[in-house]
């Protein structure tokens, strides 16, 4: 067989598997919509793909004000876990890549000690923690919980990304009489700013579907959305299209901002940013 048959078949092949993969990646998220709008009495048939779309199902979840409320406190305590891990993240991980000081190495590797532990061991001595200090079912104890897991997460993939910046530039910048923290702000973060927004949406993403700790540390006040989908499981029935509507809902968010910072995403999950 010739070689520019060979190369044909094996794009056509490679079509077909990503097209494939995109299809089993979409497909759920596809059907989580066509129930949202399905009426009840349809919702145990897949096997029916054309009805006449009903939006009950979300007038249901939003009625009464619960749901916007915790959607609320899901976007404040994503939001400010996010920001809060960016902005400490980021000194750290340049304190990293740029300083070479005694037991650097190990101080680094311990930040993985709670990523390596299951979250049900860390959360008993947080719940103790919280307790005594009065965080529970509060938006700012939330937060710090979330730190505990998305801390680690900036920190590693923001080191990665200053050490593949020049340390000369900042060198050149301070020479010409900016300080150390004027070269990290004006020279370093608009080079790593793909890695910024990568990282960004992973710890946005990662306190927005967090549930476990969601479950335990919050309470009506503070509750997050993961936890209010749950509400709708209830010892009568489940209700899969309040489930499928609140589901939907949730997307939202993730997707827009995904949307927004998709200029530097891609170019910062590409980049390589985690390095060992």
């Amino acid at each position: 067989m010739h070689t520019p048959t060979l190369h044909r078949l094996s794009r056509s092949a490679l079509y077909v598997l990503t097209l494939m993969a995109v299809i089993i990646s979409v497909f759920p998220i596809f059907y989580l919509l066509l129930l949202s709008i399905k009426p009840a009495h349809l919702t145990f048939d897949p096997g029916t793909w054309i009805f006449e779309p009903t939006l009950a199902n979300y007038e249901a979840v939003l009625e009464g004000g619960d749901f916007v409320k915790y959607m609320i406190n899901s976007l404040t305590i994503s939001f400010a876990t996010m920001l809060v891990a960016l902005a400490l993240g980021t000194l750290a991980a340049y304190g990293f890549a740029r300083f070479k000081f005694r037991g650097r190495f190990w101080l680094r590797m311990s930040m993985l000690i709670p990523q390596m532990l299951p979250p049900i061991t860390i959360i008993v001595p947080l719940y103790v923690l919280f307790m005594n200090l009065d965080f529970l079912d509060t938006r700012h104890g939330m937060v710090i919980a979330y730190l505990t897991f998305t801390l680690p997460l900036a920190t590693w993939m923001m080191t990665g990304f200053f050490e593949d910046v020049p340390v000369e530039l900042e060198e050149s910048a301070m020479v010409d009489g900016a300080s150390r923290l004027g070269a990290l702000l004006r020279v370093s973060l608009p080079i790593v700013a793909p890695g910024l927004a990568a990282t960004a949406v992973l710890a946005f993403i990662y306190s927005w579907n967090e549930f476990l700790y969601a479950v335990i540390l919050t309470g009506r006040e503070s509750r997050t959305l993961p936890v209010t989908i749950t509400s709708y499981m209830t010892n009568k029935a489940i209700l899969w299209g309040r489930i499928a509507a609140a589901g939907s809902i949730v997307l939202i968010p993730v997707l827009a901002f995904a949307m927004l910072t998709q200029r530097y995403l891609v170019r910062g999950l590409a980049g390589g940013a985690v390095k060992g």
